[in-house]
């Protein structure tokens, strides 16, 4: 079955607080995206590779290509308002049959494991989200400020790649945009699907954060 990747990179990263959007900040001599990329090119490179980029970074990312070399994204597509319509873009580009990973361009360091057990789960059981454990205990806030402790066993942390069978994803977004769709996974799940639990990975950060960006400095000795 052919296997495609879509990495999102549709913000420019307000929170980060730079001018420069956080997908392209330095890390250890390369823009963060590039070591995402790499990473689905060694875990994958069969597979087609699609940036999902803000229209306004396109000439931005040609630079430092020219500068970096070649990213290895083998087409780039304009994103949307949200992350729904910047994935939306995409799926619009590919096939109807194959199995697709969805992945943040600022999580740059899903194993190569993590990437091949996705996409084998997907083309099992027709989606592959990983999840981890919660560590911290969490609370529940109220609108009145009052607020209650939750279980932490009951819930896990969801990550990237999401991975899914074309044939179902596909038409799972050709519905219009709600603020619940804070993921591929609850795009899928709305439509009457079942999503499929996978075995994620605590390094598998997404870089949201200057303090996480040090992290990821760190980590990518």
């Amino acid at each position: 079955m052919s296997r495609f990747v879509l990495i999102v990179a549709g913000g420019t990263g307000t929170r980060m607080k730079s001018t420069t959007a956080k997908q392209f900040l330095s890390v250890k001599s390369l823009p963060l995206m590039w070591w995402t990329l790499r990473r689905f090119k060694e875990a994958a490179p069969d597979a087609h590779l699609s940036v999902v980029l803000n229209p306004n970074l396109f000439d931005e990312f040609k630079d430092l290509e020219e500068k970096y070399g070649d990213s290895g994204a083998d087409a780039i597509i304009p994103g949307g308002k949200e992350r729904f319509h910047s994935v939306l873009h995409g799926l619009t580009t590919l096939p109807d049959e194959g199995i697709v990973a969805i992945h943040d361009a600022v999580r740059p360091f899903p194993t190569i494991e993590l990437i091949r057990n996705c996409f084998d789960d997907a083309a099992t059981h027709g989606s592959a989200v990983p999840v981890t454990p919660l560590k911290n205990s969490i609370r529940r806030v109220s609108e009145d400020g009052s607020s209650e402790a939750l279980i932490r066993s009951e819930y896990l942390a969801v990550q990237t790649p999401q991975c899914f069978d074309l044939a179902l994803i596909k038409p799972a977004f050709a519905v219009d945009y709600t603020p619940e769709f804070t993921d591929d996974a609850s795009v899928f799940e709305a439509a009457g699907h079942k999503v499929h639990l996978s075995e994620g990975d605590p390094m598998n950060m997404k870089i949201t954060t200057k303090e996480d960006l040090i992290i990821a400095r760190a980590l990518s000795n």
